[in-house]
């Protein structure tokens, strides 16, 4: 049986605090990333896991690089360096 990986407790304070440092509120930061402020809340407390895409939508609006929040919100063994290409294995939602 497949080991379920979790992501990394806590994730979503980095995204909040990265919101927060652009002054952004949650409504803005969705509008940017196009999704609801529901959603943005529900990532900010760790509850909801972002996709790889969703990753890109906020590291756009966020400045930055979507290698940074892969890195604060999944653990090493999902995102894998293999002959330079990123291979990343992110569990669904």
């Amino acid at each position: 049986m497949k080991e379920v990986i979790q992501p990394i407790g806590q994730y979503g304070q980095r995204i909040r605090t990265l919101r927060e440092r652009h002054q952004f509120d949650q409504h803005t930061l969705a509008e940017l990333t196009e999704t609801t402020p529901e959603m943005i809340q529900r990532i900010e407390n760790s509850i909801a896991h972002p996709s790889f895409s969703m990753i890109e939508r906020l590291a756009r609006a966020l400045h930055v690089p979507s290698d940074h929040l892969l890195r604060h919100i999944w653990p090493p063994e999902v995102i894998r360096q293999q002959n330079n290409t990123t291979l990343i294995d992110i569990p669904s939602s």
